[in-house]
């Protein structure tokens, strides 16, 4: 079995999005746009922020975890306004396995827009046609249907239930819905001969 083509967080374009490198500009964005948001992060492992310097110290931290080219983290950028409105990355890799799990957000103002299924759908061609990984796997809080909802639309499947505790939520265990797809299954549902 080759391994996996490790060249980082390239970035790429979408019919509406820019899906790009976190650089520290971001941060006002970021906290603007989502990590203030109670809303939001209640759905998320981390905790809301309380101010534009920890979203500065988060994406200064991206950002140099960025030169590695086994991480991958993106920005995902509306185009029509040229500002960030949520992220997407791997938060873990098994290279042996070839296997990733992938985690995102989005800001509630571009929620049920069919945003984040744009961008993940472009993130998922990413990581399997042109990295090389064999099985994705995303989980959300069971209450948030809606990125359940998401996840179908990209062709993964349901495959079980996960409990997670949540460190810095003061160790509050939730329960997670577990999604996956194969490189099988997804050249099966986008590639067409």
């Amino acid at each position: 079995m080759e391994g996996l083509n490790l060249i980082g967080s390239q970035p790429f374009d979408t019919k509406r999005l820019k899906i790009r490198p976190f650089n520290i500009k971001d941060a006002q964005f970021m906290y603007k746009n989502w990590a203030n948001s109670d809303n939001v992060t209640k759905y998320l492992v981390w905790n809301t922020h309380k101010s534009v310097e920890e979203s500065i110290e988060y994406c200064n931290s991206v950002v140099k975890e960025s030169q590695a080219l086994d991480y991958f983290h993106w920005i995902i950028e509306l185009s029509e306004i040229k500002e960030p409105i949520g992220s997407i990355g791997v938060s873990e890799i098994d290279k042996d396995k070839r296997e990733a799990k992938i985690g995102y957000v989005l800001g509630e103002k571009w929620w049920n827009q069919g945003y984040m299924t744009e961008a993940l759908e472009a993130v998922l061609a990413y990581l399997i046609f042109v990295i090389g990984f064999d099985k994705i796997t995303i989980e959300h809080f069971t209450e948030n249907k809606a990125s359940g909802r998401v996840m179908q639309k990209c062709g993964l499947s349901h495959s079980g239930t996960s409990k997670c505790v949540l460190e810095q939520k003061g160790g509050r265990e939730v329960t997670n819905e577990v999604y996956t797809i194969t490189k099988q299954e997804w050249f099966a549902k986008n590639i067409r001969i």
